[in-house]
Formats: C-alpha cells, structure tokens, sequence
C-alpha cells in the first residue's frame, strides 16, 4: 500500500507547526509500505522533536468511532495503518494502553517497546507474545490493592507491577510520572478513549496520531472519550489509495 505525504508538501515547512516537528525531506511525496527502507523513512517522518515526547495514537472511522464491524479497532486499520504503528512503536520506551483495551482487543507485546498497562481493579487478561519469542514482559501500573488480580490474569507473563497513589480511579498524571522515573521518556498511548481523555485533560499529550479510515461505525465510542475541547494545530498529513487519512496534531501542551 502506498501512503502520499499531503501536509507539509514535500520541502515545505511552511505549514503552521509542522517546523516544530520532524518532517523529514525526502526526495517524493510517496511511500510504499511494503517497500525495504519504508520503516526507516516513516521512522524520519515521525521522529519527536525532542526525547520526551508523549504520543496518543489512535484509529477511528469517518464519524470519529472507535469500535469497527468486528467490536475492535482491528477492522477499522489497513496495512498502511499498520505499517505506522510499528514505525511509531519504534521509536518509544513504552507503549501505553489502559486494561479495557487490553481486555477487549487482546495484545501481542511490542517487540521494539515495552508494553504498560493502566488497571484500576487488576482485571486483565493475558497479553501475547509474538510466535516463537519469550514470555512477555509487562509493566502495570494501578492501585497497591490491584496487584494480585492483575498478577493472576498475567500469569502467563513476566509482570512488573508499579504501585500507584490512591485505591480508585488511576490517575493519568501519576502514570506518567512513574513512567519516566523508569526511564521511559517516549511514551506511546495506544487508548482506549477513557485513557486518552485522561491524559489529554490534564495536558500530558504533545501530539496525536490519527489515522481516519475509510468508513462509518455508528460513532458508538468516541475515539477521544469525554476530553474537553481544545485547540489543536496539523503537522502533517498521509493519505493512501483507499481513503485513508493519517494525521499528525499538535496540542498545546507542546
């Protein structure tokens, strides 16, 4: 699948933001997915312009859904979408997700990022590791009560369990904050919704990564929750052969 750069224009870095992150110049405005050096290039494209750098990156269709035909976000994503998550996924220290979208989707541990997972009552379920690879190693992060539950649901896998403030509801600032006291400075929130609007609303997040695909899905859950309002600027803009858009936006916690 071939992915065209719309925003900026290649060699142009007039567009309002796209300055302030790394728009790469590369000799066209077209990248095939599938060709050899299409991670690296997207990896350039995508390269934070500074090593902390927190990222939402998330899938919806046309009406801002984020469940496809299938209950997940799996049928909404193509090749194309897949070949930027893993080029983003490269380049952070941790991949974020909170426990209903664990439990929803089922995960495959990253292989070039750790894998965290936010959980308020330890309720997981297993998350996978790639055909023939190690038993996965993951970081969750919640409440001190949780701890047994989650480690239970995990047995499968090397759990690391961080011990968070508070007996309820997780909060987002404290999850970061624990983060890169481990050293994870480029963190990558993959959701769900309620997760996102969380670091969104106490503005942790210096940019999403939207990719828009090609179809309706009845706006049932909203791919950023309840967050609040807010003013966001484009930094660039993929589009490919089937409809698909892939947007980055910059918040103003940038």
């Amino acid at each position: 699948m071939k992915l065209t750069r719309l925003v900026p224009a290649v060699a142009d870095r007039t567009v309002a933001g796209a300055a302030e992150v790394n728009t790469a110049e590369i000799d066209t405005a077209e990248i095939d997915t599938a060709a050899p050096a299409a991670r690296e290039r997207l990896r350039d494209l995508y390269a934070p312009p500074r090593r902390r750098w927190l990222r939402l990156n998330l899938i919806a269709g046309v009406d801002g859904g984020a469940r496809g035909p299938d209950g997940t976000s799996t049928s909404l994503s193509n090749g194309a979408d897949r070949a930027l998550l893993g080029a983003i996924r490269s380049l952070a220290d941790v991949v974020l997700i909170g426990a209903e979208t664990l439990r929803a989707e089922g995960y495959l541990v990253p292989r070039a990022a750790r894998l965290a997972v936010v959980t308020a009552s330890g309720r997981l379920v297993p998350a996978g590791a790639a055909e023939g690879a190690e038993p996965p190693g993951v970081l969750v992060l919640g409440p001190a009560a949780a701890e047994a539950r989650a480690r239970a649901t995990l047995s499968d896998a090397v759990v690391e369990y961080a011990a968070l403030p508070g007996t309820g509801r997780v909060d987002a600032a404290d999850v970061v904050r624990e983060l890169r006291r481990r050293g994870a400075d480029s963190i990558v929130c993959e959701g769900g919704p309620e997760l996102a609007a969380q670091l969104l609303d106490a503005g942790l997040v210096d940019e999403l990564c939207l990719s828009t695909s090609p179809r309706s899905t009845g706006g049932e859950l909203p791919v950023l929750g309840g967050a609040r309002p807010r003013e966001l600027r484009l930094a660039g803009l993929l589009a490919d052969e089937s409809g698909g858009f892939y947007a980055r936006w910059l918040t103003e916690a940038r």
